[in-house]
Parts: structure tokens; C-alpha cells; sequence
């Protein structure tokens, strides 16, 4: 038995009955039947983080041959973390793939998706399960701007609001990922608040405005204190002034076109931009 913590059920009785030698030797044979019931529960038990956890990769499948080859052993692992899954009625996206390196999504999921779950509503928990879910890693980081932070009038003056600003990166370049990050936000933003999504340019983050806050020393003096309420105000007017003006920036190819791109030479005028249809080409 692997388990130390595991006691026989005889040895659980009251002393009276271990009196009579012969009587107490035959009931702990007759509840060693229930015991190695139990021994099996509990090995199972124990087997369970390596069976159905993120370790499960670790160690072959009990119920794959071992001459199955790779494409078995990686739909068995898929399907694994796919009923693991399920438990907590998740699917995991489709951009994750169903390849090496969805499998190791998967697994990295499966073991933070405790600690997701305990900070679900949460800006932190929030950005946390974004980065996950698009694989973003530094220096590529949304940023979730609250706008009751930033008071003032425009947007800001909307209660339960806020502003997610996303690297516009080449990651989120095509449409349908900015899509995808657009149905992200409805589906996990708290249900009571309303989060617009701005791809904005990189350079944006190491701007002022999105840089870190004004702080106060622990053990400020009189003059300090001043200082640091005339930098909250201030950082607070240009962050203000940022959600006011902010637009997503697309570039021109990773923009929506009907039909055919005039800049590629399309004879129609379209909306006043373009080239007018004439019978002579070149006119």
C-alpha cells in the first residue's frame, strides 16, 4: 500500500474486541475483503493527477499499445485534457489547435485553471486568463483600464466601464483574431460591466499615461503629500484624455475591403475614392 495514511479497518474496532485472539483474527480477515476494495479506490485516487492532470503527458496511457505511434498518443493525451475539460464545462478554443503545441496549452490551462477560476471577475484574474487564452507574453501586454479611475467627463463618465487596450501586434493583425478577442471579451468580462477594445500601437504602452502611477512614500512629508495629489490629479486628467480620444488602430492590408482594394487598381469609384469607370483606359 503506497498510501501511509491508510488504516486497516480492523485495527479501527474497539479494544474488546482484540481480547480473543482467534475471533479478532477472523473478523480482520473477513474486513480485509473491504480492505483491498479500498486499497484499489485509494491507489486510484492517488493515481489520478498523472492520470487525469496536467501531468498526464508524463506517462504512457494505460490503454494505448505501446507500438500505437505518435498520432495515437497525442489524440489520447488531447482527449484526456478534453474530458478534464469538461468538468468545468470548458472547451478548449479552436486557435489552440489540436498539435504539440495545443497540447501544451492545454496543460498549461489545466494547471492554472484553480487559480483562474478563484479569480474569475477580477481585473487580474481577467488579464491572467486573456494572456493565456492568446498566448501573450511580455513585452506584448493588454492593459484593462477601469475608467472610474480616471474621472471625468465623455466615457469616463459612465459607471461600470472600462477600456482594454491590446498591443495591435501581428498576432492580432487579422480580422478574425480581433474578432476573436472582441468575442473573448463578451463572453468572460464581468457580466456587469462594459469593456470596449482598442488595438492600439505598441509604442503606446511605454507612453506616460500608461506607465506606472503616482505613488506615495511610506512616511510622507507635508510637501510630498501635495506633490503626490497634484501627480494623481494629472495622471488622472491624461488618462482621461487618452480613453477620449483613443481609436483602434488597423493597418490598411488587415482592413475590411469589398470586392477588390482600389489601391490595387480597381477601375470603380467607389463612395468618391477611386478611380472613375471610363470606356478609354488611362482617361
Amino acid at each position: 500500500m503506497r498510501s501511509p495514511d491508510y488504516t486497516r479497518l480492523a485495527a479501527q474496532l474497539p479494544a474488546v474486541y482484540q481480547d480473543d485472539a482467534v475471533s479478532f483474527a477472523q473478523v480482520d480477515a473477513y474486513l480485509g475483503l473491504a480492505d483491498e476494495l479500498n486499497h484499489a479506490i485509494v491507489e486510484r485516487l492517488e493515481d489520478l493527477p498523472l492520470t487525469l492532470g496536467p501531468d498526464a503527458v508524463l506517462r504512457w496511457p494505460d490503454d494505448l499499445p505501446y507500438d500505437a505511434g505518435a498520432d495515437a498518443l497525442l489524440a489520447a493525451y488531447l482527449d484526456t485534457y478534453d474530458q478534464v475539460a469538461s468538468w468545468a464545462s470548458f472547451a478548449f478554443p479552436a486557435s489552440w489547435g489540436r498539435d504539440e503545441a495545443g497540447l501544451t496549452r492545454r496543460r498549461e490551462y489545466l494547471a492554472r485553471s484553480a487559480r483562474l477560476w478563484r479569480r474569475r471577475g477580477t481585473p487580474r484574474g481577467f488579464l491572467s486568463w486573456f494572456t493565456l487564452y492568446f498566448g501573450v507574453s511580455t513585452p506584448n501586454l493588454p492593459y484593462l483600464l477601469e475608467h472610474y479611475k480616471a474621472p471625468g467627463a465623455g466615457i469616463t463618465g459612465r459607471p461600470y466601464t472600462a477600456t482594454l487596450f491590446v498591443p495591435g501586434t501581428t498576432d492580432f493583425a487579422p480580422w478574425g483574431r480581433r474578432e476573436e478577442v472582441a468575442d473573448f471579451v463578451d463572453r468572460y468580462a464581468p457580466a456587469h460591466v462594459d469593456i470596449r477594445v482598442c488595438f492600439v500601437d505598441p509604442n503606446l504602452f511605454a507612453s506616460v499615461v500608461l506607465a506606472t502611477p503616482p505613488t506615495l512614500p511610506a512616511d510622507p512629508t507635508g510637501p510630498q503629500v501635495t506633490a503626490y495629489a497634484a501627480a494623481v490629479a494629472n495622471y488622472q486628467a491624461d488618462l482621461n484624455g487618452l480613453l477620449c480620444s483613443v481609436v483602434s488602430v488597423v493597418s490598411h492590408a488587415n482592413g475590411i475591403h469589398i470586392y477588390e482594394c482600389i489601391d490595387e487598381g480597381r477601375p470603380i469609384d467607389r463612395l468618391d475614392v477611386g478611380l472613375l469607370p471610363t470606356d478609354t483606359p488611362g482617361e
